[in-house]
């Protein structure tokens, strides 16, 4: 019940967020949609879909007696969807996004399908963040991981 109704929350504001901006949010920015002066910093933000996959995820490791043993990566382990804010700036003649705020749905590349969930900082197409794992009948401490992400934004 309470993730039903913080996905229904979480809906309602990226809908009100979606339908306050001027641009659609599968309409391509251009340079004429960015604005100049005191409101540029909040007027040049936009909601926008992307796609992303991870470079490199790190996940805290741990033994059969629930000790820590280190931290393991994977690489190119998980591809998902993104859905962030993103500031776009005029860079030689075009609008480009130069950092963004994102959520990130993602699933494994390879072996058991879980769906996980995050939050990235993007600086142009990098992504730094955090996510969770769905997997059930499993602790918090061994879903939760960080990531370094590729991401492109539509």
């Amino acid at each position: 019940m309470k993730k039903a109704l913080l996905t229904i929350i979480l809906s309602c504001i990226i809908l009100i967020g979606i339908d306050a901006q001027k641009k659609g949010i599968l309409q391509p920015v251009t340079v004429s949609d960015l604005s100049a002066g005191d409101k540029a910093f909040t007027d040049n933000m936009f909601m926008r879909f992307g796609a992303t996959f991870s470079a490199n995820t790190f996940k805290l490791s741990f033994d059969e007696n629930d000790e820590f043993n280190g931290i393991s990566s994977a690489y190119l382990s998980r591809v998902g969807f993104v859905i962030g804010w993103a500031h776009y700036v005029e860079k030689d003649g075009e609008a480009v996004s130069n950092y963004s705020l994102n959520g990130v749905l993602m699933t494994p590349t390879e072996g058991f399908s879980n769906l996980a969930v995050g939050a990235t900082i993007s600086i142009y197409n990098i992504s730094v963040g955090v996510g969770y794992d769905f997997v059930g009948e499993t602790p918090f401490k061994k879903n939760i991981f960080g990531m370094i992400n590729a991401q492109i934004l539509f």
